[in-house]
């Protein structure tokens, strides 16, 4: 699992952790006052939605780094009350969080995982650019020093943990600015069939509508941004392309009219068949893409191809652009935003 946590859109960050048990071990270092000082900051909380929730802190007492940084002198003896949103022990701990005036929330969400305890802490509605960063620094660090002590080890060094993980999410969120420019202007809708369900995105690609086509059905073009097809590509042929997943994906050639439309079956290892239909319209600057995923059997299924068939876009279109393959650290983000589409 990579430490970094992931940027699910501009004022959201997740953080996993998978840290020693038993889960009610895990909860008593979130909830009691004595023990959450050891890793974030001593403070009473009351158990209940409304509940008050202290937070006194002293970065110096967490680790031998005693001395703050200079910009961070500011912090020291930093103190607040926030809000429980929701308690359900020992599972699911939210609050507000910023204080009164601030609408971001942070939650901590446990799950017992063998011996271990898989802990996610989301922070969402943070207001700037800068608070995202600053807030998935901040929370790297405190949970590095909270495994730390879970696991019986010295703490490592608080601010030189947190120095290293804020450039690292500043570079980040340079590669997920850039998304988020792009996932501004893709267009998705889950459609109900009656009994099915399907994912359909809508992209203009600054390329003609000759060159869009070729990408898609070209056998020496298509391992360039999306996978290895072999078989036969014409109506009632089969195709099967290597994706580099654990199984390979069959289709079979449904409808062709170059260079506007496209409709294949669908498989993927065990899974049932559905359909996938590719529309191409000529614009007066570029091509108007709309990608249809039909026959899912339930609204998130659908939302699930629809973020799968995102991240096929996205590296379509730095293809047509001639930029380099792009980054995975957004995929989540993906994930992320078709699950805000109704349906």
């Amino acid at each position: 699992m990579n430490d970094h946590g992931q940027i699910l859109d501009p004022g959201t960050v997740r953080l996993e952790r998978v840290l020693p048990g038993p889960i009610e071990r895990v909860w008593r270092y979130i909830t009691e006052s004595d023990k959450r000082a050891r890793w974030l900051a001593a403070g009473e909380f009351e158990l209940r939605p409304g509940g008050r929730a202290e937070l006194r802190f002293d970065h110096a007492s967490l680790s031998a780094e005693k001395a703050y940084p200079e910009r961070y002198k500011s912090a020291e003896g930093a103190q607040g009350v926030e809000t429980v949103l929701a308690c359900e022990a020992p599972r699911l701990l939210r609050l507000t969080w910023g204080g009164p005036d601030q609408p971001a929330e942070v939650s901590f969400e446990l799950t017992p995982v063998d011996d271990k305890v898989r802990l996610v802490v989301t922070t969402r509605r943070l207001a700037t650019r800068d608070d995202l960063v600053g807030t998935a620094s901040g929370w790297h660090a405190h949970l590095a020093i909270l495994g730390d002590v879970l696991a019986d080890q010295t703490p490592r060094g608080f601010w030189s943990t947190h120095e290293l993980a804020e450039r690292g999410y500043a570079e980040r969120m340079q590669v997920m600015d850039e998304y988020f420019r792009w996932s501004a202007d893709v267009g998705r809708e889950i459609r109900d069939h009656g009994g099915t369900w399907s994912s359909l995105l809508r992209r203009r690609l600054d390329a003609s509508i000759e060159r869009v086509w070729a990408a898609w059905t070209d056998p020496e073009v298509l391992p360039k941004w999306f996978g290895k097809p072999s078989g036969t590509f014409a109506v009632g042929g089969a195709v099967v392309l290597d994706l580099s997943q654990p199984h390979p994906t069959t289709c079979k050639i449904v409808a062709c009219e170059p260079p506007t439309r496209l409709r294949t079956t669908w498989r993927y290892g065990d899974f049932g068949d559905s359909e996938v239909e590719l529309r191409l319209t000529r614009g007066d600057a570029g091509t108007l893409l709309e990608l249809e995923h039909f026959a899912c059997r339930t609204a998130d299924e659908a939302r699930g191809t629809g973020s799968g068939w995102e991240v096929a876009v996205y590296y379509l279109d730095d293809f047509l652009r001639g930029l380099p393959q792009p980054s995975d650290i957004m995929f989540p983000a993906m994930d992320h935003v078709w699950t805000t589409v109704p349906g």
